[in-house]
This record gives C-alpha cells, structure tokens and sequence, in this order.
C-alpha cells in the first residue's frame, strides 16, 4: 500500500487536524466539524436539496452548510449535482453508515441521554436501523409507510434485516405524525396507539404493535 500525505487543498476544507496516523484520528477529522456528521446523516437515504437539509437542520446557518457541503465534497463523501441541484453521498459517503449507527447505540448508553429533544425525520428512520433487537425481529414480514410532515418512507422488516427507502404510501399499516415526537412516544416510549392522538394509524393495528415492538433504546450504563 502506497502511503500519502493529504494534500493541502483537502486539509484546507476545515480546521480540525490532528497531525495523527491513527485511522480514528483521521476519521474523527472528516467528521469532527460542527454538523458535518448531521449533514452526512441527512444523506444516508438518499440526495437532497439545499432547502432540504436548511429544513431538516434548522439550527444551521446558510453559511455553515455552505462550509460543510464544501468541505465535505472536498473529502470525497459527498458529490454535487449542478443540473438537479441536489446533494448526495459518494459511496465512501454511504459506507459512514454502520459508524453513525454504532455512535447511535454507543450515545444512547448515556444516562443523561435526552429523548424528549427534537429529531428528524431521516434521524428517526436511521435510529429503527441502529436500535434493532434482532431476537424480536427475526420472525417479522411485514412492509409499512411513515408519513412524517412533507417526508414520506417506505420500510420493509423481513427476518430481522430492516430496509427503508424515500417515498411510498403502502403496506401492512401506515403511520402519519405532523412530527417524529407522536412516533418516538409510540415505538420507543411503547405509548398505545389510542394515547396518541397526532399519530393517525391506516391499517393493521396489531402488525404496528409488533413493528414498534421491534426496536428498544439501550439500557443505559
């Protein structure tokens, strides 16, 4: 393996260099800036427009998305498609995917961990990927929607692997939420459906019982 130094355009991108050879060192620089990781996270499924990620991440000026788009495309992670006027992620962007997951997990061991804060909606969906309890989920087949506001997903739970994707309004059941806060009480706080009145369910009651019985937050240490 031919070993390099990164150039000084690339180091350029942000200011947080460590002058380390080890790989976590490296990689907490690419995602060590401020929402840099958030912005990857907004990605994960799929491209999306400035507007989009401003939405997603209101605690974000124009400016520091700006900076943390550039710098990101810059690193590699995320590319720009001018004509369609959309962000997306490279494949080495994708493939961050198992290490938000695990920081997911790993957090949410805090005990000061805050679940009554906002989450969005791509957040929500990614966190169903990293709280998973394979031993409920490994007899599950079921296909479901989430509407959340203006975004809608589509998730399929088939023998413990659990695929979600932008788009799509069918399924076993639907769930449709003004926010994500109705379905965080519902899957993770396990609130019965009648208990949440801005959660309107279209479908299976039972098989969304048994979905939001899938996923539990880690006991904390």
């Amino acid at each position: 393996m031919k070993l390099g130094k990164v150039t000084s355009e690339t180091k350029n991108s942000h200011g947080r260099w460590y002058g380390d050879a080890c790989g976590a060192a490296f990689g907490m620089e690419l995602l060590g800036e401020r929402w840099a990781g958030l912005v990857l996270r907004e990605l994960m499924l799929g491209a999306r427009r400035f507007t989009d990620l401003r939405f997603a991440l209101p605690g974000i000026s124009a400016r520091v998305l700006t900076e943390r788009l550039n710098g990101l495309e810059a690193a590699g992670l995320v590319r720009r498609d001018e004509e369609e006027r959309l962000y997306g992620l490279t494949p080495w962007g994708r493939a961050v995917e198992p290490v938000l997951l695990a920081m997911c997990r790993w957090a949410l061991m805090s005990p000061d961990r805050d679940m009554a804060l906002a989450i969005s909606p791509v957040a929500l969906m990614l966190s169903l990927r990293a709280l998973i309890v394979a031993e409920r989920a490994a007899d599950m087949d079921m296909t479901c929607a989430i509407i959340i506001a203006r975004e809608s997903f589509s998730l399929t739970l088939q023998l413990g692997v659990l695929t979600i994707a932008r788009g799509g309004a069918g399924g076993d059941f639907i769930l449709t939420a003004p926010n994500t806060a109705p379905l965080k009480r519902f899957i993770y706080g396990k609130a019965p459906l009648a208990g949440l009145p801005d959660l309107a369910l279209a479908g299976d009651a039972y098989m969304a019982m048994m979905f939001a019985r899938c996923f539990a937050l880690p006991d904390t240490v």
